[in-house]
């Protein structure tokens, strides 16, 4: 150990150039990697555990915290001490990103809410499996200045717990104001995003919009809970009318939009804020009715969707496909405009995966397999969703 001891305090004489603040992080945020320059240690190792080099699914986690690695450490000098322990954590599937720190304890502890925040940061929500390459560091702390360790490398798969359906429900005036209507009005889901939607349509600015996560809809209208709903969460009069505002987990406040005029109305639930684009065409084409047609076989017959969208752009249907089918989206009865997905390379087909394209006029037919969904078509953004019935 005398050797350690002596090779840190000849790395401690150069901590001038490494000084930090009292909270130790002697990086600048944000970390982008290639890590500024580190010293290894001689006794000083960590080596990850077995759950570590599994995959790693929250939503069976019963802990609170797991062990990810068992750390060696060295004989320190008089007055040092080990501190900050962290992974700095980034996509191993991302080539440009900016690492994310992970607190851990010196038992190789971390909780249940550090890995969820982790995939959080790069991924949203959905509960996918992530896989992560991460360095773990610690600092020699003397006084007010650190010595940044390096420890070793990690590579963690980790799969978030699923927190709620992907399908969120809006209502308000610019639709029904009626609870029990919310189930036909669906929001686009960004594809970049698990935790983006969006809705188009003339807004009315006056009790526009609130939003309603599929899976509590169903009881929570009835009973009046509102727990899962999103409305605004700003601390203003319900009447105000921003292009940017705070959503409120529970709220009952209405969002207002900011004119009597066509916005795609989009949520970020992440971080909890909501926004108005203005369309830059006022006057998108109208229609008398939306119809699926082409449902097993029948290229002559619409299936009529509803609508309660007051400026009648956002269409509903239930619809049973008893087999595999190939089907379309058109406008008054006609072919004069209907819309498909595609092109000369293949169709879509509806999956659990995919649930949710943008269609185009005109595109070829779009394959469904059979069973029972809900329907769902924006006919000014061309946003198709067919969303298995429970």
């Amino acid at each position: 150990m005398k050797k350690i001891a002596i090779y840190l305090m000849l790395a401690i004489a150069g901590w001038s150039l490494t000084a930090c603040d009292e909270s130790h992080d002697d990086y600048v945020q944000p970390v982008v990697y290639s890590q500024e320059e580190t010293i290894t240690i001689d006794g000083f190792t960590a080596t990850p555990t077995a759950a570590a080099s599994s995959s790693i699914n929250l939503g069976t986690m019963t802990e609170d915290s797991i062990q990810l690695f068992t750390l060696q450490q060295g004989t320190l000098p008089s007055g040092v001490t080990l501190d900050n322990i962290r992974l700095e954590a980034w996509p191993a599937d991302k080539t440009e990103y900016v690492a994310a720190k992970v607190v851990a304890s010196e038992k190789g502890m971390v909780t249940k809410d550090e890995l969820a925040k982790l995939v959080y940061t790069f991924y949203g929500k959905k509960a996918t499996e992530r896989t992560f390459k991460a360095k773990l560091f610690a600092n020699a702390i003397k006084g007010t200045e650190a010595l940044l360790i390096t420890l070793g490398d990690f590579t963690l798969k980790i799969t978030p717990e699923e927190v709620e359906n992907p399908y969120y429900y809006v209502y308000g005036n610019a639709t029904s104001a009626k609870k029990e209507d919310a189930y036909k009005t669906v929001m686009t889901p960004d594809p970049n995003s698990d935790v983006v939607f969006s809705y188009t349509t003339k807004y009315v600015s006056s009790g526009d919009m609130k939003v309603w996560n599929s899976r509590y809809w169903q009881e929570g209208h009835k009973t009046n809970d509102f727990s899962k709903l999103y409305g605004s969460g700003e601390e203003k009069p319900t009447s105000y009318k921003g292009t940017t505002g705070k959503l409120k987990q529970g709220s009952t406040s209405s969002i207002f939009s900011p004119t009597k005029e066509y916005y795609t109305f989009t949520i970020d639930l992440e971080a909890l804020t909501y926004t108005w684009t203005k369309l830059e065409d006022q006057n998108p084409d109208s229609y008398t009715t939306i119809g699926i047609i082409g449902v097993g076989g029948d290229w002559s017959n619409d299936i009529d969707m509803v609508t309660v969208d007051k400026a009648k752009h956002n269409w509903y249907a239930q619809v049973t496909i008893a087999a595999d089918t190939q089907l379309k989206f058109r406008a008054d009865h006609a072919w004069t405009t209907d819309w498909g997905y595609g092109d000369a390379d293949g169709d879509w087909t509806v999956n659990d995966d995919i649930w949710a394209k943008t269609l185009e006029k005109g595109k070829k037919n779009i394959a469904v397999p059979a069973g029972t969904y809900h329907v769902y078509f924006c006919d000014i953004t061309g946003a198709a969703h067919f969303v298995p019935a429970e």
